[in-house]
């Protein structure tokens, strides 16, 4: 493919499979209100668009949660495109459109007007002309009031690995395809951290890029490492771009971000909370945090005007789990700063959308939180979506148990990404529609759910084992190859803790539904 279409970037390698949840409308929603914006309308038809979508397991995921509205997604590759528009066919999705051109190249009739936009990676990955032709689009299509999300690499996080990703860039230039110039460049990275030369010991993070990039899968250092363009951001480069387009900051997507308790040690955060504006709290903040990603939200409006209204739309977001309350941790950790979940209201609340998908209106009507201000509500909730594992939901839940043996069925989403990316991928990401958006589950425990749909609690096992297509010494564990009826009892084990553990959870939120 022609590189002055594609900005520079890899077009031999498809990038991994992966499901982003803070692309979901509901999440974002959440970052907009936190810091004092309108969220968009997500209980009727809305636009959402992926620009630089690559598989987009996260636009078919996310169009499984509404189908009312409209999934768009944009990327310069045949076999993103391919791999997306199949998701959506095997998955029987009606609300996507997928458009494989260079962003310059966009019709106006190409994508509706937006109310979301989101941008991974992308802007850091291409040239300067297809980097604005792509916050054009975005910025020119999203409705008033609407948001953009981009996520970049970031300033001054990454100022000693873009020495490091230029030197591997240059000298694996004659390799073959990119996949063998990241393989050549990983080898070359791991000798120089093995040898302790003196760049590694000056710059004593790099150890730890290079034994994360060890762990990842080679296509993200393909992708991440060897574009013909790499640039690294600070905020302040990133406002004046946005803001020569209309678009204002609303926050930084992951949550905790926004709140200086949780970011900035105690000596400073005096400091912190007199700043002139959110702009110099940002760019201060890079260099507390040091981050090498920033993921931030851009509204084309203006925050709200009084206290009233930030009480009204805070008292109607609707607060849950992915995970039922056993699996949740009581103690995070923000870097160096620690909280605890232990404490009241923080103990009640999260009992309480552990259980359900709760709005702060209703968290009135537990009498453990009746006496409470709604302010300090909407607060608890925002704390404990800060560390991660409560989140925005698209509306409240019900508590399910599901009955032993239950008859079970899932959405046809859910059935087509585990036929297409379950033997191909460790994690599996399926539409949690009654959440709004969706779980990542470990690949074994997607087909087993999906056997557990079509055969049955007593079949699951048996079917799930074909699939996985186990014969004598297939499977190895801690050394020792497993006979067939060896890996069927494993299974099972996983389906008893699945059940055990999950189940009742994912009736809840709408991964499967119990079939009367």
């Amino acid at each position: 493919m022609n590189t002055t279409t594609t900005g520079g970037y890899v077009t031999d390698t498809a990038y991994v499979a992966e499901f982003y949840g803070d692309h979901a409308p509901t999440h974002l929603n959440l970052v907009a209100a936190a810091n004092g914006f309108r969220p968009r309308p997500v209980d009727g038809p809305f636009a959402w668009c992926d620009y630089g979508c690559g598989n987009a397991v996260t636009a078919n995921v996310l169009a499984g949660c509404y189908p009312n509205a409209q999934f768009y997604g944009v990327d310069f590759l045949p076999a993103h495109i391919r791999t997306a528009e199949t998701l959506a066919i095997r998955g029987g999705l009606e609300n996507t459109t997928f458009i494989q051109k260079s962003f310059a190249d966009l019709d106006e009739s190409d994508i509706a007007p937006l109310d979301f936009a989101v941008m991974h990676g992308v802007l850091s990955w291409v040239d300067d002309a297809t980097r604005a032709a792509a916050l054009d689009d975005a910025a020119r299509r999203l409705k008033p009031g609407g948001f953009l999300m981009t996520g970049v690499n970031a300033m001054p996080g990454w100022a000693a690995k873009l020495p490091m990703r230029n030197m591997i860039y240059s000298l694996t230039k004659d390799g073959d395809n990119t996949l063998e110039r990241a393989r050549v460049g990983l080898e070359w990275l791991n000798k120089l951290k093995g040898a302790k030369v003196k760049y590694f010991r000056d710059n004593p993070a790099l150890a730890e890029a290079v034994e994360e990039l060890e762990r990842a899968d080679p296509r993200y250092m393909a992708h991440e490492y060897f574009n013909e363009n790499l640039r690294a951001f600070y905020f302040a480069e990133m406002r004046a771009m946005m803001e020569a387009r209309g678009l204002k900051f609303a926050g930084c997507a992951r949550m905790f971000l926004n709140m200086v308790d949780l970011t900035v040690p105690i000596e400073l955060q005096e400091e912190f909370r007199n700043v002139s504006s959110r702009a110099e709290l940002e760019a201060k903040r890079d260099f507390i945090r040091n981050e090498t990603f920033r993921r931030d939200v851009w509204i084309k409006g203006e925050p709200l005007k009084t206290e009233e209204e930030w009480l009204e739309i805070n008292q109607n977001l609707t607060f849950g789990t992915l995970e039922p309350l056993a699996n949740i941790d009581r103690a995070v950790a923000f870097g160096d700063i620690q909280l605890s979940y232990e404490n009241e209201p923080f103990g009640t609340v999260l009992n309480l959308v552990a259980a359900q998908g709760t709005s702060v209106a209703s968290m009135e009507r537990e009498p453990a939180l009746a006496s409470l201000s709604p302010w300090t509500r909407a607060e608890a909730a925002r704390l404990l979506a800060a560390g991660g594992q409560v989140m925005c939901f698209a509306g409240e839940t019900k508590a399910v148990k599901v009955p032993k043996g239950a008859k079970l069925s899932m959405p046809a989403v859910n059935r087509g990404m585990i036929k297409e990316l379950g033997l191909t991928v460790p994690r599996i990401a399926l539409a949690a529609p009654l959440a709004g958006t969706g779980i990542e589950v470990p690949n074994i425990d997607a087909i087993l759910l999906l056997a557990r749909c079509d055969k049955g609690l007593d079949g699951a096992v048996k079917a799930a084992a074909e699939v996985l297509s186990v014969g004598e010494g297939d499977v190895v564990i801690s050394g020792k190859t497993l006979k067939p009826k060896e890996v069927e009892a494993l299974l099972a084990d996983h389906l008893k803790k699945l059940e055990d553990t999950m189940l009742d959870k994912f009736a809840e939120i709408g991964v499967v539904s119990v079939e009367s």
